[in-house]
């Protein structure tokens, strides 16, 4: 179901329901993004996916760049009001992948929400670990889940440890997963594995609203 650029699938009976954002280079149709919300959504999550502005004018062969982040925090919270109006009942769970991951974390500080889930986080730009992107991770807010490769180059196991965050947050780690959560042929892990691995987690932590039993 389409409604105003917004993209309804799972459970309209269920509790819960997720917001999910797309990352900055591939719309909310993407493999990626169907993947995961078709996971939820046969755990019994309800997914809301929704483009930014920007995205939605590459659909019209308009070539455009990721907007500003003010702008993308106010389009989000603006869908989050809609979802609110729509399913005054449910649960709202705010969710991204990596750059819709990190505007969910900045604007979770302003809106009444459950919690955050996001499926690998920007941590700093690729090659470059002097700009990080950890505010939103560190001040009080609602609890955040982050989903992480450990290969992810956007913020690798052996960088991201080092780093502090609220003790709200959790990050789980994807073994030999990258930005996407796929993995190496020589891995014994599957791709379609650890994209699996991801929703399921995901949905164990929404539904439970709580990290323990999502540590293995």
């Amino acid at each position: 179901m389409i409604l105003d650029n917004i993209l309804l699938d799972g459970p309209k009976e269920g509790k819960n329901i997720l917001l999910f954002a797309h990352g900055a280079g591939s719309p909310m149709d993407s493999i990626f993004m169907s993947s995961i919300a078709k996971g939820l959504n046969q755990n019994g999550i309800m997914t809301a996916r929704f483009e930014f502005p920007y995205m939605a004018k590459r659909r019209l062969g308009k070539k455009s760049f990721p907007d500003k982040i003010t702008t993308m925090c106010k389009y989000y919270t603006n869908i989050y009001f809609q979802i609110k109006k729509l399913f005054p009942n449910k649960k709202i769970w705010l969710s991204g992948k990596s750059l819709g991951g990190r505007v969910s974390t900045i604007i979770s500080k302003s809106i009444d929400i459950e919690g955050v889930v996001v499926f690998g986080y920007p941590f700093h730009p690729i090659n470059n670990l002097d700009n990080l992107r950890l505010e939103s991770l560190q001040l009080e807010g609602p609890p955040i889940l982050i989903i992480q490769g450990t290969r992810d180059k956007f913020g690798n196991i052996e960088e991201v440890k080092k780093y502090k965050i609220h003790e709200k947050n959790y990050i789980y780690w994807l073994k030999d997963g990258d930005h996407s959560f796929n993995t190496l042929k020589k891995s014994h892990i599957s791709t379609q594995e650890s994209i699996k691995k991801a929703h399921n987690i995901a949905s164990f932590y929404i539904k439970g609203k709580s990290f323990k039993g999502v540590l293995d």
